[in-house]
C-alpha cells in the first residue's frame, strides 16, 4: 500500500471495543468499534459505527466525478440520539499552487 503511493486510508472492522485512528507511514489505519449486540463489549462502552466520507472532485461542465479530494470520519453512538463523536478529517487533497501575476 505503501509503495502504491496513493493509498489515504484503511479502515476494517472486527475489534468489538477498538476504534482507534493512527497514521503508519503516512497512511491512516482506522478500527470500526463494535456496533453488534451478538458478540461481546465492554461494560459503559456504548455500542458504535464508524462513519467515512469520501468527496470527490466534479467536473460541472461535463459531470463528471474526479478523484477523490476529501476524507472523513467520525462514529455514531447507539444512543438515544445517536451521538456524533470524533469527527477527523484524515486527508485532504492540498490545491495546486496558482501564481497570481496580476497587478
Amino acid at each position: 500500500m505503501v509503495g502504491a503511493g496513493d493509498v489515504k486510508a484503511v479502515f476494517t472492522g472486527h475489534d468489538h471495543v477498538n476504534d482507534f485512528c493512527g497514521k503508519l507511514s503516512e497512511i491512516n489505519l482506522c478500527y470500526a468499534g463494535g456496533f453488534g449486540y451478538h458478540a461481546y463489549g465492554k461494560a459503559g462502552w456504548s455500542r458504535r459505527a464508524r462513519v467515512v466520507l469520501a468527496s470527490l472532485e466534479k467536473d460541472e461542465s461535463n459531470a463528471t466525478w474526479g478523484g477523490v479530494i476529501l476524507i472523513r470520519t467520525w462514529k455514531r453512538l447507539d444512543d438515544a440520539p445517536l451521538s456524533k463523536i470524533d469527527e477527523q478529517t484524515l486527508w485532504q487533497k492540498v490545491p495546486s499552487a496558482r501564481l497570481c501575476l496580476e497587478r
